[in-house]
């Protein structure tokens, strides 16, 4: 299971980084550029995006070659039929999106804590039950998702408005922006999905908010499957 969930990630991460590199204007003539501005556009170290790169190569999706101007990085016909392929599933898994509603399934796993930390922020906590109707309980459901669709999904998510939860400082630290959306899990409601704009998590989890304890409302334990129903107005 272990290796399942690495392998989902390690796509999920080639396709942003391609997306990006393509963006750029690496499907054409290359696009010169320096892994320190890559890692800050794609908000990661500058080894992480070295990493990304040199496996990039190696599965022959780019081909990089260094020039006194910098490093020229091109995407080869097998990175733009990825590109391709993911585009296709992408229509495909938004054809299923129907009256603006958008399910998203995978496994409840153990969080790393810090939803209950920033869940129990005034900044974030007025908020919340201003525009999303409850005070939240100060914890997140976490789901590592099911499938790259379902990661997919999750991209698609990310470039919609939603409901605006502002970041705020309280003199010593800054938070940043979260990005919610209405949602229910087998029927139970009112739930939430927040989409933190800086977090520790990878591309593959999925946080869910509500204003009580979900795994105890649901009877849910690590590995159980769920499926959830987002709305997307």
């Amino acid at each position: 299971m272990k290796k399942k969930w690495s392998s989902l990630r390690k796509n999920a991460e080639d396709l942003i980084v391609l997306l990006v590199l393509a963006e750029l204007g690496a499907l054409a003539k290359g696009v010169v550029t320096s892994t320190n501005k890559l890692a800050k556009t794609l908000g990661m170290s500058q080894q992480t995006a070295s990493r990304k790169l040199r496996e990039l190569e190696r599965k022959g999706l780019i081909i990089r070659e260094v020039k006194p101007t910098g490093e020229t990085i091109k995407i080869t016909d097998a990175g733009a039929s990825t590109l391709m392929e993911y585009r296709d599933r992408l229509q495909k898994v938004l054809g299923k999106v129907r009256k603006g509603i958008i399910t998203i399934r995978g496994y409840v796993v153990k969080g790393l804590g810090e939803g209950k930390y920033y869940m129990s922020l005034k900044g974030y906590v007025v908020q919340v039950k201003e525009k999303l109707g409850f005070k939240p309980y100060p914890g997140t459901l976490n789901i590592k998702l099911k499938t790259v669709d379902d990661v997919l999904k999750k991209l698609e998510l990310l470039k919609l408005p939603g409901i605006l939860i502002k970041g705020f400082s309280n003199g010593t630290r800054t938070y940043g922006d979260v990005k919610a959306f209405r949602a229910e899990i087998n029927g139970m409601k009112p739930l939430a999905v927040v989409l933190p704009e800086r977090t520790s998590h990878g591309i593959d989890i999925l946080e869910v908010i509500a204003p009580f304890n979900i795994r105890e409302k649901l009877k849910l334990n690590d590995g159980d499957e769920v499926a959830v129903t987002i709305y997307l107005q």
